[in-house]
């Protein structure tokens, strides 16, 4: 019954992208992602583009395990939570027929739920002493001495709020120690049990504030919370690593109801329904001693540049040399040129200008390791303008657009979108910044859940234009590979999509047809010149800053001169 109501809403919903005809499926929605855009499909569902994409893996779940004895129930769930909200957005009525719970229970479950979370990881870390000594040791002081404030004698979790406790179970260095007790076919709805839980505890977090703001808990939210709860308490009881009885933390008498509820709503207010902000407070590792001496290094390195300036005009000179002797190649040889370039496009040509640090190992087995529900999360990051001239600087967010939106349609990469970058570029202050360390790409990168980062730098000098990408892993900071494109700065538009076609063949993606044909025919379209680039660049600048109007006016422009370029046309609507 419950599968029924999902179908019927989903293809209600559908049909306010698309006059397509026909039930909705995962490969039905890829299609129309594909035709309308991530942002338009935001827009329309009036969500953000960061929940689409967590909408898009509920539905994902969804269509995989909905007839799965043991998962199925949460994957219905999962989608109805989501198809709740947007259904408000469109005014489409919404519910499920089913109440087995109700609100007292559902905020049992959820102080029962954190009891739980907060005993799973001091039994397993030893102790509440223990725990307090690991956690110094992976975060801020001044963030665990906030906990140690807010706590009780039960220790230094129960001074953690709901998301804290959450990121904190999650933490791979702590996680790793209990993920066999949470390793059941019950919640694997994605490539890890790490990752499973993650979804279900962001769940119960967002039913956790509508309860702290006093909201009405809906019918789906409490059969979900109820789904949850069942399924959590259910692992724990079988699971041999552990001595915790879910039983006894249900147990919850009406003055402790409405102590609790009160300490919901001082949590609330600590996290200000702000998921991101926490999720940075928490991922953010305490910089030791080590990191300090490196920062100290780096100031002494810029003390050298200074030093060795002579140095630099004389490799610069050698620079402007090589691009004339280039062009010089390029006027008498046309033909090779043309058919270089013919097979760059194609995504055959060989690989040039290749340097590397390291194996690709994390992404040369992609394709053999993953299929497009287990998609290698990539961040953009802005690239560096490494020539310093300052009308140039810029033009690092219309490369990273561009670069995203032609590779976000590549079922086997799950690329961030810009707007999430430029959140926490804010949030952290960067977004001044001028270039990005491998350590600073690697904290942008964890923040944005990436599990590698791309980045690198652009240099335009006597009309040539070159483009250098460096391949970042995340969790080690380590550079995996680079490379790079040059040519002529009028031809920007071939250079930027030689480069997309670059980092595909690094990454070792397969395309299928209809993604090779997709992009091959973005290329046909007229080419977007270079001093239009930086036009879209400032535009995407002014809207970053909340100069809408500004925006607008330029973005109209390229619209009417670049007819087929879809970013602008994606910003135009945004800003409607």
């Amino acid at each position: 019954m419950i599968k029924n109501t999902i179908q019927i809403k989903l293809n209600e919903i559908f049909t306010f992208l698309t006059d397509l005809h026909e039930e909705i499926n995962f490969d039905t929605y890829k299609r129309i992602k594909s035709k309308l855009s991530a942002q338009v499909i935001a827009v329309k569902f009036g969500i953000t583009e960061p929940m689409l994409v967590e909408f898009e893996e509920a539905l994902r779940q969804y269509f995989q395990f909905r007839d799965d004895n043991k998962k199925g129930r949460i994957s219905c769930f999962r989608i109805s939570l989501w198809l709740e909200t947007i259904c408000k957005k469109l005014n489409i009525n919404f519910n499920l027929d089913e109440s087995i719970s109700n609100e007292e229970m559902a905020i049992k479950q959820v102080r029962a739920l954190e009891l739980l979370i907060r005993d799973v990881v001091n039994e397993n870390l030893g102790g509440k002493e223990n725990v307090l000594l690991k956690l110094q040791d992976l975060f801020k002081q001044e963030v665990v001495e906030k906990w140690l404030k807010s706590a009780d004698e039960t220790g230094v979790l129960s001074g953690t709020t709901f998301s804290e406790l959450s990121n904190i179970l999650l933490d791979k260095n702590i996680f790793k120690g209990i993920e066999e007790i949470f390793h059941s076919s019950n919640i694997e709805l994605s490539k890890s049990t790490r990752d499973s839980l993650r979804y279900i505890l962001e769940d119960i977090r967002v039913i956790r504030n509508a309860i702290a703001h006093n909201k009405k808990v809906s019918n789906i939210q409490i059969e979900a919370l109820n789904e949850y709860y069942k399924t959590i308490a259910e692992i724990l009881k079988n699971a041999k690593k552990t001595q915790i009885d879910p039983d006894t933390y249900l147990d919850l008498s009406k003055s402790n109801m409405e102590d609790f509820i009160t300490s919901l709503k001082d949590d609330n207010k600590e996290i200000s329904g702000n998921i991101e902000h926490i999720k940075e407070t928490v991922a953010e590792l305490k910089i030791d001693t080590k990191e300090l001496r490196k920062d100290t290094s780096s100031i002494k390195k810029r003390n050298v540049i200074v030093i060795i300036g002579i140095t630099l005009v004389l490799l610069i000179t050698g620079a402007v040399l090589f691009f004339q002797q280039k062009q010089t190649s390029a006027t008498t040889d046309i033909g090779n040129d043309l058919k270089e370039v013919k097979e760059i496009v194609k995504g055959d040509g060989e690989l040039k200008n290749m340097s590397s640090t390291d194996d690709l190992t994390a992404t040369k087995d992609l394709n053999a390791r993953t299929k497009d529900k287990n998609a290698k999360r990539i961040a953009i990051i802005y690239f560096d303008n490494s020539g310093g001239e300052p009308s140039m600087d810029k033009l690092k967010k219309g490369l990273a657009d561009m670069l995203i939106t032609d590779l976000s349609n590549i079922n086997m990469l799950a690329i961030v979108e810009r707007d999430k970058l430029e959140s926490i570029l804010k949030e952290q202050k960067l977004n001044n910044s001028k270039e990005f360390d491998p350590n600073t790409a690697s904290k942008v990168g964890k923040l944005l859940g990436a599990q590698i980062i791309l980045t690198g730098g652009y240099f335009e000098m006597m009309g040539s234009l070159r483009l250098d990408a460096r391949f970042i892993d995340v969790e080690t900071g380590k550079i995996l590979k680079a490379d790079g494109v040059d040519g002529e700065t009028s031809n920007f538009f071939k250079i930027q999509k030689q480069l997309a076609w670059k980092i595909i063949n690094t990454l070792d993606i397969k395309l299928s047809d209809s993604e090779k044909k997709a992009i091959e025919l973005n290329e046909k379209t007229k080419a977007l010149s270079f001093e239009d680039a930086n036009l879209y660049s400032e535009a995407l600048d002014y809207f970053d800053k909340g100069d809408k109007k500004k925006a607008k006016e330029i973005l109209v422009k390229i619209s009417t001169t670049y007819p087929a370029f879809d970013p602008a046309k994606n910003l135009i609507l945004k800003i409607k």
